[in-house]
């Protein structure tokens, strides 16, 4: 049975009685009772000795999927337009199949750029990163305080990782996907680096900041000027280190997958 096929027939058991303003009430109302349902035998059969009851939880889910038709209904779009939307968001999100490094940070808007897919890796000596957001979720597990600009080395934290990282992490970027290194003046004589890649702009040290910033392509940066400072490219030799160790364990997640 199609996905709208079986909306059709359970909404003819929808009452009338209800205003068409209280349908998605309702559906929510009843998903969340429902799942507690299935809930409890589930609890019961881990913590309590019963048996799992099968066919009773089948009626849990049955219920379930009677008000996700409800709700589907209450906002006037089928099931199946909802189960195709949510398959496209598992290919974006786990495009590979799930991927642990994914579903540990997959933030909304992690860094400026992160919708844009049309850069592709400058060659294949990197097979666990694919996509400026794959080298992303890597370099989240790389980054560290002796890794931040010291300046900032006293206010970094695991929770703003990506804090005194922009330098470091741009010229990584430029290794694996090519490009020039921009900077954003921040008027106070250092400058933020980022990505410029064919034309697209990735800020991979964007979520440091709580404001937007002007990625005006005036202040291009070099990294023979950066590694004059030696601390600096101390830093990126580090960076690089820990990245390529991570590059590995994913490597060993897809050739086991």
């Amino acid at each position: 049975m199609k996905a709208s096929e079986y909306q059709a027939k359970a909404m003819r058991t929808l009452n009338p009685q209800i205003a068409k303003k209280d349908i998605l009430v309702n559906a929510v109302m009843g998903l969340s009772a429902e799942a507690g349902e299935a809930t409890d035998l589930v609890k019961k059969h881990l913590f309590q000795g019963h048996d799992l009851k099968k066919d009773e939880l089948m009626k849990e889910l049955g219920d379930i999927a009677w008000y996700l038709a409800e709700a589907a209904t209450a906002i006037d779009v089928s099931l199946d337009e909802v189960l195709s939307m949510n398959i496209e968001k598992l290919k974006e999100r786990f495009p590979d199949g799930f991927d642990a490094l994914r579903s540990m940070y997959r933030e909304k808007a992690p860094f400026y750029g992160y919708e844009d897919t049309a850069v592709k890796i400058l060659d294949q000596k990197h097979p666990a990163i694919q996509s400026p957001q794959d080298l992303y979720d890597l370099l989240k597990l790389c980054w560290r305080k002796e890794t931040c600009a010291p300046r900032m080395a006293e206010d970094w934290t695991s929770e703003n990782p990506s804090l005194g990282q922009c330098s470091v992490t741009a010229f990584l970027v430029q290794d694996i996907f090519g490009g020039e290194v921009y900077g954003v003046d921040l008027k106070d004589g250092n400058y933020h680096c980022f990505n410029v890649i064919d034309g697209h702009i990735y800020d991979l040290t964007s979520a440091q900041f709580d404001h937007p910033l002007d990625y005006t392509l005036e202040h291009k940066q070099e990294r023979e000027v950066h590694f004059q400072k030696k601390e600096k490219e101390e830093r990126y030799q580090k960076l690089k280190k820990a990245l390529a160790e991570k590059e590995k364990e994913k490597e060993k997640q897809l050739i086991l997958r």
